[in-house]
């Protein structure tokens, strides 16, 4: 394995365990499953997950 591929890796890991790619699953769906809807922003999906999380906790630390 090389530096690229090893911080590639590292960048991946990183993104998935930070959420950052819940947007762009998102938006995959989206674009794929209701092209013809509307799609909100990302600062509005944020705004929608971090409800959602104080709607439906689950396990976490605080």
């Amino acid at each position: 394995m090389t530096v690229g591929q090893a911080i590639g890796r590292i960048r991946w890991y990183l993104r998935e365990v930070s959420g950052e790619t819940a947007y762009d699953r998102y938006s995959a769906h989206r674009e794929k499953r209701h092209p013809d809807e509307p799609m909100m922003t990302r600062r509005d999906f944020e705004r929608w997950r971090m409800d959602d999380r104080d709607r439906n906790p689950r396990a976490r630390c605080c």
